[in-house]
């Protein structure tokens, strides 16, 4: 289920952010993202924020 709703959140970003390489939108994404407290394979990278 997380695909869906990383590529909705990508979308918007990248309205909002037009000139941005995909390396920019990565580092977007992993650095607001939210640490549940989960091993990594429980939660994935964490929680898109």
């Amino acid at each position: 289920m997380a695909t869906p709703m990383v590529a909705g959140t990508v979308a918007l970003l990248l309205e909002q952010n037009p000139t941005w390489t995909p390396d920019e939108v990565k580092q977007q994404l992993m650095s607001t993202a939210v640490d549940l407290g989960f091993e990594p394979n429980q939660q994935g990278a964490e929680e898109v924020n």
